[in-house]
C-alpha cells in the first residue's frame, strides 16, 4: 500500500555572509604651499561613502572612498588647520553568484590616523572593515502527506522558521538648512563635521516599510575669535520603501543604511549660523517572516511493516535576535583638562575560540586641551567583552553601533553603545517523503504488555507497536515523557485500536 503526498514548496532569500573582509588604505597628504608647515597632528576623522555594487559571474565588488581629514597645529602656532584627503578602495570577494542576486554591503572604520613624513607631507592610514550579503531567490520542495492511512502512526512538527523574504532599496537624499542657536558661537571657519544616519522606527504597512530616523551631525568649528567649539544637532526623515510582497503582523524589518554623499558647510558668511546640509544614504533594507513548515520526522505502521524514505532538510533559520544598550568607561589622559570633541571606531566583535564570549575593540580619537591650554590629540583604545546567549552551536553575528552621544565623568569619557546580534542555526532534520506499507497478519484479541520504561513517550509506542494516546490512556499519564523508569501498561495490537475508539 502506497501513501499518497503533496508538494509544499517554500520560497525565500538565500543568504551568503562574508563579514571577514578587512583592509588597510594608506596615502600621502601633501600640505598646500598656502597653508602652514605642520607642527603636530592632533585628530583625524572621516567617513565611508560606498558608490559601486557589482555581481559578476562568479565575484562581488564594492568600490568606494574613505573621506579622510587631518586637523594638525602648525609649528609655533596654537590654531589647527585642517587636510581633507580621498582614499580609494575596492572590496571583491570570489563567490558563486547568480543572475537575480542582490548584493548588500556594510563599510565601516576601524580606525584612521596620520604620521610625518616631512614638514609638509603626511602618511594617512585607514584600517577599513566590510561585511557583504548576497541574497538570492531560492525554494525548497518538501513532500506533505494529503491523507495519513489508517493504521500509518506519524510524529509530525511544525517549525515557524524566520527567514529572509524579500529585499528592496532606496536612495535617500536629504538637502536642507540646519540652524544652530543664536545664543551660541558662530561658525567663522568649520573645521570638521560628521553624519551619522540612524534608523529609530521601521513597521511594515501592506506592501510597504516604513522607516524613520535622524541625521546625527557634529561639527567643530572656530568662531570669529579664534576660539573652537563643538556643536551636535539632527535633522529628522521619514520614508518609505515598496516591496514585493505584502506583509504579515510576525515580519520584521532590518534596514541598514550607507553613506553615498556626503557635505557639510556653512552659508559662507562669518560668523554663520546657518549649516548646509546634502547627504544622500541608501537604505538596504530586509524583511523577515516566519514560515510554518511541517515535517513528518519518524513514522511506523501498526497492521504490519514500512518501509520509509526520507528525504533530508537543511534550513539556517534565524534562532533569535537580541539588542543590547551599554555604556563603555575610557579613562581620559593624564593632562586632559578640558575635552574638545571625539571620533569613535568600532571593530568587528568575534567569537573567543573555545569560550562563549566575543571580543571587540572601541578606538577613540580625543581632542582635548591641556593644563596649559593647548589642543592635544591622544588615541585611546578600549577591549570590549560580549556575552553570548545562545547554542554554543549557532551561527552568531554581531554589530557594534554608536548608542549616543558620549559624555564625560569625572576622569572618565562614557561612550553609549547597541550591540546588535543575531544568532542562526543550521540544524539538518529529515521528511517523510514515500513509504511502502505492507499489512501482516496479527492476533485478534487486545493484548496489554506490562514493561519498565523511561524516556519519551513516541519512542516506547514505536517500539512496541502502539501509539502515544493509547499509552496515556491506559496509564492515565498526562505527560509524554518519562523522566525516570516505571512500570507501564502497554496496548498492543486490538487493543490500541480499542482504546483510541474509547477516547475519540
Amino acid at each position: 500500500m502506497e501513501i499518497l503526498f503533496q508538494a509544499q514548496t517554500i520560497r525565500y532569500l538565500a543568504e551568503k555572509r562574508f563579514d571577514d573582509l578587512h583592509q588597510e588604505q594608506t596615502g600621502e597628504l601633501p600640505v598646500p604651499e598656502t597653508m602652514p608647515e605642520l607642527g603636530r597632528v592632533v585628530d583625524c576623522f572621516g567617513a565611508v561613502l560606498v558608490e559601486e555594487r557589482r555581481i559578476d559571474s562568479g565575484s562581488v565588488t564594492v568600490t568606494g572612498s574613505i573621506q579622510a581629514g587631518v586637523l594638525y597645529v602648525p609649528a609655533g602656532e596654537e590654531s589647527p588647520e585642517r587636510l581633507e584627503l580621498s582614499l580609494p578602495f575596492t572590496v571583491t570577494k570570489k563567490v558563486p553568484t547568480q543572475a537575480d542576486s542582490v548584493l548588500f554591503c556594510w563599510c565601516w572604520l576601524r580606525g584612521l590616523e596620520a604620521r610625518f613624513v616631512n614638514a609638509r607631507k603626511l602618511l594617512v592610514r585607514a584600517g577599513l572593515c566590510s561585511e557583504l550579503t548576497l541574497l538570492s531567490p531560492a525554494e525548497l520542495t518538501l513532500q506533505q502527506l494529503a491523507d495519513c492511512p489508517k493504521g500509518l502512526v506519524c510524529r509530525t512538527e511544525t517549525y515557524p522558521l524566520r527567514l529572509p523574504l524579500c529585499a528592496a532599496e532606496k536612495e535617500v537624499r536629504i538637502a536642507d538648512e540646519v540652524l544652530m542657536p543664536e545664543d551660541g558661537p558662530g561658525a567663522d571657519r568649520l573645521l570638521k563635521s560628521q553624519c551619522t544616519v540612524t534608523v529609530t522606527e521601521r513597521r511594515v504597512l501592506g506592501d510597504k516599510a516604513v522607516f524613520q530616523g535622524a541625521l546625527e551631525l557634529r561639527i567643530l568649528a572656530a568662531d570669529q575669535d579664534g576660539s573652537l567649539f563643538t556643536w551636535t544637532g539632527s535633522l529628522p526623515y521619514s520614508q518609505y520603501i515598496e516591496l514585493e510582497r505584502s506583509c504579515a503582523e510576525t515580519d520584521w524589518l532590518s534596514i541598514q543604511p550607507i553613506l553615498r554623499h556626503l557635505e557639510i558647510d556653512t552659508d559662507g558668511q562669518p560668523d554663520s549660523r546657518r549649516l548646509l546640509v546634502n547627504v544622500s544614504f541608501s537604505a538596504q533594507t530586509v524583511l523577515w517572516g516566519e514560515v510554518p513548515v511541517t515535517l513528518t520526522e519518524d513514522a511506523y505502521y501498526l497492521e504490519g511493516e514500512f518501509s520509509p524514505v526520507w528525504e533530508s532538510v537543511a534550513l539556517s533559520p534565524c534562532l533569535d535576535r537580541l539588542e543590547e544598550e551599554r555604556t563603555e568607561r575610557i579613562e581620559l589622559p593624564a593632562d586632559a583638562e578640558r575635552l574638545l570633541d571625539w571620533s569613535c571606531f568600532r571593530d568587528r566583535a568575534v567569537p573567543v575560540p573555545g569560550g562563549e564570549r566575543a571580543q571587540g575593540s572601541l578606538s577613540v580619537n580625543l581632542l582635548y586641551f591641556d593644563g596649559d591650554d593647548r589642543l592635544q590629540g591622544k588615541l585611546l583604545r578600549r577591549e570590549l567583552q560580549i556575552g553570548r546567549k545562545a547554542e554554543p552551536s549557532a551561527e552568531w553575528r554581531c554589530a557594534i553601533l554608536p548608542g549616543g552621544e558620549p559624555t564625560q565623568q569625572g576622569r572618565e569619557l562614557l561612550l553609549p553603545l547597541r550591540v546588535a546580534q543575531r544568532y542562526c542555526q543550521t540544524a539538518p532534520m529529515r521528511n517523510l517523503c514515500g513509504g511502502v506499507m505492507k499489512q501482516l497478519p496479527r492476533p485478534e484479541g487486545p493484548s496489554l504488555l506490562v514493561r519498565a520504561a523511561s524516556g519519551e513517550l513516541w519512542d516506547i509506542a514505536r517500539d512496541n507497536g502502539s501509539t502515544v494516546r493509547a499509552i496515556r490512556t491506559a496509564n492515565e499519564l498526562e505527560d509524554v515523557c518519562l523522566s525516570r523508569e516505571r512500570l507501564l501498561l502497554i496496548p498492543t495490537g486490538r487493543g490500541v485500536t480499542t482504546l483510541e475508539e474509547v477516547t475519540e
